[in-house]
């Protein structure tokens, strides 16, 4: 096991002009089952890339267990990668392929077979044990590969890019859930790469949110839900994400277009108003007014859609326009009015510049 230590990390390609990684700071405990999670081109792969050793040292500094990784070979680092594409030795069948590690460290060759044979059933691949990679379908090659991965017993991190691209949404929660169970058992710190914030939410301990080479928040499936620190956070995680409204600030009062809506002590001036589909209420209109210091405001109901029922009530999203922006809210639909609406909230987050400013 080891503690992970970024500090200042940066990286550019030659002739790519601006820097794919940026002033990365990040520390991953030891043990921990950690996610970077972004869109293609965040530079996940490309840091997993620098801790492998298959890309040269950065400026900044890489420590893992208090040693500097510019220091050690590849080799010597402790480190086994899973990439998107699994790379497997085809002359050798499965068992060779899940044994070779543990051949290469010098363990017994009946050692070795078994600790193969073990992983095997884990992954629940071992009716493939004598099968040539050739005779494998993609996903039965991963994992393979992720095996071939985890089998080694003084692994410190393991590294996994985009691991179940081939699966499907049944094997993945499947293979997740043993993934999670073979890095406790391991005690190994692990990182698993990802653009699926379902896969990301339902493996990680923390995730960290990559976008445009940066780090825009870490923190556990429950903070970057409930307490996005940046717009992009609000967004792209959650189901749907975050809806936001343009507001400004006048008196501690929340003014959409020049209709009050809400209280917020923060400083005067435009930001922008974020909530998550389940911290809303569409509702038809009371018969009493409202204070100006009320989260409420009026809507127009555009279309609804069932996920399920609740005791026997209808439950799912409603599409709705706030001062000629669209918004979702999920909710029971048995209160939803149609056409004109008040928007309810119960928790609101306000933004600058991307950044968050009522936290």
């Amino acid at each position: 096991m080891a503690e992970l230590l970024l500090s200042n990390l940066s990286h550019s390609y030659p002739g790519a002009g601006a820097p794919t990684l940026s002033g990365l700071n990040l520390r991953i405990a030891s043990g921990e089952a950690h996610a970077l999670l972004g869109s293609s081109g965040a530079g996940k792969s490309t840091l997993l890339n620098l801790l492998s050793g298959l890309l040269p040292a950065s400026p900044g500094q890489l420590l893992l267990g208090g040693q500097d990784l510019a220091d050690q070979l590849p080799s010597s680092r402790g480190v086994a990668q899973v990439f998107q594409f699994p790379v497997l030795y085809e002359a050798m069948s499965v068992l060779g392929n899940l044994a070779f590690p543990l051949r290469v460290m010098g363990m017994s060759r009946r050692d070795c077979r078994a600790r193969a044979r073990q992983m095997a059933e884990q992954l629940e691949i071992d009716h493939l044990l004598e099968r040539r990679p050739t005779r494998l379908g993609l996903f039965e090659k991963q994992l393979v590969a992720i095996g071939k991965a985890l089998v080694r017993p003084d692994l410190s991190l393991v590294l996994l890019d985009e691991p179940l691209t081939a699966a499907e949404p049944a094997r993945k929660w499947r293979l997740r859930h043993t993934l999670k169970s073979l890095q406790r058992e391991s005690g190994a710190t692990m990182i698993y790469v990802t653009h699926d914030q379902t896969e990301a939410l339902t493996f990680a301990d923390r995730i960290s949110v990559m976008h445009e080479g940066g780090i825009l928040q870490t923190g556990s499936p429950e903070q970057l839900i409930n307490a996005p620190t940046h717009e992009h956070v609000g967004y792209f995680v959650g189901t749907p994400g975050m809806n936001f409204l343009d507001a400004r600030i006048e008196s501690n009062v929340c003014l959409v277009g020049d209709v009050p809506f809400g209280s917020l002590v923060v400083s005067p001036g435009v930001c922008r108003i974020g909530f998550r589909p389940e911290w809303a209420k569409l509702a038809g209109a009371p018969a009493q007014t409202h204070s100006g210091s009320d989260w409420i405001i009026a809507a127009d109901v555009i279309s609804q859609r069932v996920l399920g029922t609740h005791r026997g009530v209808p439950f799912g999203l409603v599409d709705a326009t706030v001062a000629g922006a669209r918004i979702v809210t999920r909710q029971p639909l048995d209160e939803v009015p149609s056409g004109r609406a008040q928007l309810h909230l119960d928790t609101v987050r306000a933004f600058r510049q991307g950044w968050v400013v009522d936290a």
